[in-house]
């Protein structure tokens, strides 16, 4: 009997309007009630302790807390790397290795390696 109600084969054009407005009434009615219960459970619990919360005396916090003058220390510490880079200094105990300003490094060590490159372009040994 099927077959003869649609011919072609072909499904109903017409849409289960009452299927679609049931589940949009659930889906409002389930929106609805949860803004409700989230209206009173914000006013009634969270609300009012909000307000204790607020005008209670602030606790420090612990360790390391943040710095009061942060440039003040950001200028002492850069003039520490900066003595390190510009100063003579034994690093052991045994004076087995020293520091050298980073500017004397530099031309040390191009002083070297401009030698090596030229050893290198005229074929002679270091």
């Amino acid at each position: 009997m099927a077959e003869h109600e649609h011919p072609f084969g072909h499904e109903p054009s017409a849409i289960a309007a009452r299927r679609v407005l049931v589940i949009g009434a659930i889906l409002a009615f389930v929106v609805l009630t949860s803004v409700v219960v989230l209206h009173f459970v914000l006013r009634d619990l969270v609300m009012p302790r909000h307000a204790e919360l607020m005008l209670r005396p602030g606790v420090l916090p612990p360790e390391p807390r943040l710095q009061p003058s942060p440039q003040n220390d950001l200028a002492v510490f850069r003039a520490r790397k900066e003595a390190l880079l510009s100063g003579y200094a034994w690093t052991d105990a045994k004076h087995t290795y020293a520091r050298i300003p980073i500017a004397r490094a530099m031309q040390i060590y191009a002083r070297q390696h401009a030698a090596a490159a030229r050893a290198a372009t005229t074929g002679a040994p270091q």
